[in-house]
């Protein structure tokens, strides 16, 4: 008997139109191919889009789910609660900075971290909140907000899945990145998500602090004093240990037409 082929489901396509085509080739024809003006052109786009201050692009949603915990100050000893509902990254990147993730269970309704349930497993050791954005649908963010907030904790949401989602809060719409209600939102650009830069991510944030800190930390732990760099602009500090954690300016052109596109 001959076996029948199946049409299986595939796990992730990308979009990739002759927009993105050519705005990758100009990157390639041009003298910068990474490190170069197209990684702010993307943060910039980015930022706009989401309705943030600020926007850091890094080398996967990974990265930015590790940066962005680093950036907290979270180390051993703290505790980050989180969904059980999500991809490994999420709590690898606590384990990364040598605290603790502990979880808290989800919503029956969207299959959401449950606000409730993140009360209840609440120490003197908890730092961050991690809730995820579980298939695109928007956390109970304000609630969690709220409860962030009695207890002086930091809100890392990982919106990998919900690039363009937004919710509504006293009849306004609020874009999911905007962290109106979080300290940072943490995206992936990976083919199975909404846009695709290969591989990719970034982290947005209202707070200049963290946005200073974010770049150090994607790149080896550098820090470039700008009026310094006027008269040697070979001039750099290596302040803390850092991480190549950079994307390409291939990547953020294919980025920025697959933002237009969104």
């Amino acid at each position: 008997m001959r076996a029948s082929k199946l049409n299986l489901i595939p796990y992730g396509r990308q979009c990739i139109s002759s927009l993105e085509i050519e705005e990758v080739v100009k990157v390639m024809k041009s003298d910068w191919i990474t490190q170069g003006p197209k990684i702010e052109e993307f943060e910039s786009a980015l930022a706009q889009y989401c309705g943030s201050k600020y926007a850091v692009a890094v080398s996967s949603g990974t990265a930015a789910l590790h940066l962005a915990c680093l950036a907290t100050g979270l180390k051993k000893g703290d505790e980050a609660v989180t969904s059980p509902i999500t991809f490994l990254a999420t709590s690898n990147a606590v384990v990364y900075s040598n605290a603790q993730p502990k979880f808290a269970d989800i919503q029956i309704k969207d299959g959401n971290i449950d606000p409730e349930k993140i009360k209840k497993i609440l120490t003197k050791k908890t730092k961050v909140l991690l809730p995820v954005c579980f298939s695109g649908f928007p956390t109970d963010i304000v609630k969690i907000s709220k409860i962030a907030k009695k207890n002086h904790l930091t809100i890392i949401e990982d919106a990998c899945h919900a690039l363009g989602a937004k919710y509504k809060v006293n009849g306004k719409w609020n874009s999911v990145g905007s962290c109106r209600h979080s300290d940072m939102t943490v995206f992936s650009f990976h083919p199975v998500k909404h846009i695709t830069t290969g591989e990719g991510g970034a982290i947005t944030t209202n707070s200049a602090h963290l946005y200073e800190k974010l770049k150090i930390l994607r790149n080896h732990g550098i820090y470039r004093d700008i009026k310094m760099m006027k008269r040697q602009p070979w001039n750099y500090e290596m302040r803390e240990l850092g991480f190549n954690y950079r994307l390409t300016d291939f990547q953020c052109a294919l980025g920025i037409a697959q933002l237009k596109r969104l």
